[in-house]
């Protein structure tokens, strides 16, 4: 078992994490009002009735559904979360946990945070990329009008807990998914862990490597809460070219896939600006194009989408790209051009 407290609450993983939360439930369970599960569809088959059956210190609970994929993060769908909460009865003294991926703890996060102005939340990932990313770290978010997270909170959780029993029903896609936030975090690491995620030969070795990966995060997450410096800025590595071809894309684009996409462009970018030198933009390549050997075809509107980055400032693109492995990212306006230049690169390689 491991254990981490972070700004938005501790963070538990290991083969007991579910018999941890039933142990945190024996002791919490009688202070609330209400509980209620939110969970997608697919997880609701293939791992609630494991979970629930885990808690014995549960109680009386009711179960929220969503549809699996990203078009559940939109305000039509937490609007009607929050009916749902209201004419359940929920109050302030009620309790969410989320079970699922990362479109669930992003969602129960902001449904958490907003409804009657915060009651108490609990994350149970389920998938690769919300056990090392998406479900840690205090932020949730919805999408609007298309842009990825526009709308979001930095919001405190009573804990995470990461059972990596769950990955045993995790479908291969999405093992692939959450593979390349775990090369991210390795990169932005360096040192050994970015040597070892160049030894993984089959996705099914990641289990040992997890809580490496979900460490990275935490420390990050630590050093910078609310992301005013670069130490947590630096984990959108990637983010801004995936989050503008997810906008473009739709559910064509699972996020992690759009991730790999985007620190390929993104690395293209870095060494044409000098920031990064060609054996490290060459090594990435080699990892990226291993795993994901497809090339995307990408819309037009996809510089355009750019525009609705979180990190741009008086209408300019910034980016957060990488230097050598484990140094400081550049957090640094991006031209049109370089941008294209990427893209054609990619396109064409």
């Amino acid at each position: 078992m491991r254990h981490w407290d972070t700004p938005f609450g501790p963070v538990i993983a290991g083969d007991h994490a579910l018999q941890a939360l039933d142990a945190w439930l024996q002791t919490h369970r009688a202070s609330y009002s209400q509980v209620h599960i939110l969970t997608d569809g697919q997880v609701h088959e293939a791992c609630l009735p494991f979970v629930l059956g885990s808690l014995e210190y549960l109680g009386e609970s009711s179960v929220l559904e969503v549809e699996v994929g990203e078009e559940s993060k939109s305000l039509e769908v937490m609007h009607q979360l929050w009916l749902a909460l209201l004419e359940a009865g929920a109050d302030r003294q009620s309790l969410l946990i989320s079970v699922g991926g990362g479109v669930v703890t992003d969602l129960g996060g902001f449904l958490a945070s907003t409804y009657m102005r915060g009651m108490h939340h609990v994350a149970v990932p389920t998938s690769l990329l919300a056990m090392v990313d998406a479900g840690i770290g205090g932020k949730t978010g919805i999408n609007l009008e298309g842009f990825k997270n526009l709308l979001g909170t930095f919001a405190p959780s009573q804990g995470v807990y990461v059972d990596p029993v769950l990955l045993d029903t995790l479908p291969e896609l999405h093992w692939r998914a959450g593979w390349a936030e775990c090369i991210k975090h390795a990169y932005l690491q360096g040192g050994t862990l970015w040597d070892e995620v160049h030894q993984v030969a089959d996705l099914s070795e990641l289990g040992p490597l997890v809580p490496a990966f979900m460490e990275a995060k935490i420390l990050r997450v630590q050093a910078d809460p609310y992301e005013h410096g670069l130490e947590r800025k630096a984990l959108n590595l990637g983010h801004s070219i995936a989050h503008a071809a997810e906008a473009s894309l739709g559910s064509d684009l699972l996020h992690g896939d759009a991730v790999a996409l985007g620190m390929w462009v993104e690395f293209h970018i870095a060494h044409s600006l000098g920031l990064c030198n060609a054996s490290d933009q060459m090594a990435m390549h080699s990892l990226l194009d291993t795993w994901w050997p497809e090339r995307r075809s990408l819309p037009a509107d996809l510089i355009g989408r750019l525009r609705a980055d979180k990190k741009n400032h008086a209408g300019a693109v910034r980016m957060a790209l990488p230097g050598n492995p484990g140094a400081p990212v550049t957090l640094i306006e991006v031209s049109d051009t370089h941008i294209q230049s990427a893209l054609s690169s990619y396109a064409s390689h």
